[in-house]
């Protein structure tokens, strides 16, 4: 998969940015390979914004990722990993921008920094956001009544304004993207038709406000999970909140899905529901995403998965990481910065790392690189195993490729094996 199928994407309010300002590189970079930003191309610094503005980094030296932060009137966080560094990513040769008339009149900081081996660089510029002479104020996002059509489709990206229920709604093949405004929540859940063959990318305005939950009582029933699809798509989800889902947070089987600064939230019932987080198809992505669910975070069934500076929070019921409830199913899961967080004071029913269902011999992936994976326990909780085969598994086995050795190493303490298990191991190879 290229890296410009998984541009990350954590918004948490207003985009938007100029340029200007001083650059810094840090004192161990070399002079061959220290990151540098030489422009910031799009506003400059100082200026009055309104519109579409389209921000791009320029960088020279080596560089891993470039992050924007923005604070003032709103806030966002946004990463990029591959040249050119565009604010809001770009998608093919289209770079979307954000578009000013939306965002809240005021002061704003961004900043920018470029981070490679030789070191770090950061540059900072200020700017305002205002309305032109002439030019209409945004319709409300605060949850009233929108003042024209809800949604407004317009090239085909159809943007939500007001709080809305939309029942089971069958996203129509003419739309490409679908948005969520600031303040908006959306009552029940998108299904995209099995023969769609156009990509689609749901987003959201603000990551805390832009919601959507579901409409009535847990049913397992995949058409009513937050967004279902058995179409083999490029799917993208970003920048909103899914929040007590009939079903699932997605689900997505076939589907290639970039998921990016998403928060997906359950808080009913304590565990009696089917509240899954993430099940998507081959070459997905989780990045900089929060998942607080009480039942399976990931799905590692129908392919490879990436996982990048993700917190999952392990409660009581489900797994962080599911292999399988069968004998079905195959994938490596990478994590790149994948923090989990114990969250049961009186045990777990799965291990961050599990297995299900199934006899037959069978092997699943844990790959661990760059930023790694990391471990937490919440004040007054338990540690939950790393490891689980559930009662009646067997022959199956998790093999885990780099990590540090302490944390992923598979010991008696750590790891469960139910009633009538047999020829299950953990595997760890590579480990420092």
């Amino acid at each position: 998969m290229s890296r410009r199928s998984w541009r990350g994407l954590a918004i948490t309010g207003l985009v938007l940015a100029a340029g200007g300002g001083a650059w810094a590189v840090a004192p161990t970079a070399s002079a061959d390979d220290a990151p540098r930003i030489t422009q910031l191309a799009g506003v400059t610094d100082g200026a009055t914004v309104s519109g579409t503005a389209r921000i791009e980094a320029r960088t020279s030296g080596t560089i891993d990722r470039v992050e924007f932060s923005l604070s003032g009137a709103g806030t966002a966080t946004w990463t990029e990993r591959e040249a050119p560094y565009y604010f809001m990513g770009i998608n093919g040769a289209t770079v979307p921008g954000w578009h000013a008339a939306t965002a809240p009149e005021g002061a704003y900081t961004l900043t920018v920094r470029a981070i490679g081996p030789g070191g770090t660089t950061r540059q900072t510029v200020r700017f305002t956001v205002g309305r032109q002479a002439g030019e209409p104020a945004p319709t409300p996002t605060n949850g009233g009544t929108a003042n024209a059509a809800n949604p407004s489709v317009r090239n085909g990206v159809a943007t939500f304004t007001a709080n809305k229920s939309i029942g089971k709604l069958s996203v129509p093949d003419s739309w490409t993207e679908i948005v969520i405004g600031a303040g908006v929540t959306l009552r029940g859940n998108f299904f995209i038709p099995a023969n769609r063959t156009k990509a689609l990318t749901i987003t959201g305005r603000d990551k805390q406000t832009s919601q959507l939950t579901g409409d009535g009582p847990h049913v397992k029933d995949y058409a009513r999970a937050g967004v279902t699809t058995e179409a083999k798509i490029k799917l993208t989800l970003r920048n909103y909140t899914s929040v007590n889902p009939r079903f699932y947070h997605m689900w997505a089987k076939s589907a290639q899905v970039v998921m990016s600064g998403m928060r997906y939230l359950d808080n009913r019932d304590l565990g009696s529901n089917n509240s899954d987080g993430f099940s998507g198809g081959d070459d997905s992505l989780i990045e900089n995403t929060f998942i607080d669910t009480w039942d399976d975070s990931a799905k590692l069934y129908t392919g490879d998965l990436t996982i990048r500076d993700t917190t999952i929070v392990h409660n009581r019921n489900g797994a962080p990481i599911q292999m399988a409830w069968g004998d079905y199913g195959q994938g490596t899961a990478i994590l790149d910065g994948l923090t989990v967080v114990s969250n049961s004071s009186n045990g777990y029913n799965q291990g961050v790392f599990s297995w299900a269902g199934g006899t037959k011999a069978d092997t699943r992936t844990i790959r661990i690189v760059g930023a790694g994976f990391t471990r937490k326990v919440n004040p007054g909780m338990v540690e939950a195993p790393l490891y689980a085969f559930k009662d009646g598994v067997k022959n199956k086995t998790i093999r885990v490729e780099g990590g540090v050795c302490s944390v992923v190493r598979s010991t008696s303490a750590n790891t469960f094996q139910g009633a009538n298990t047999s020829g299950n191991k953990v595997v760890v190879t590579g480990c420092r």
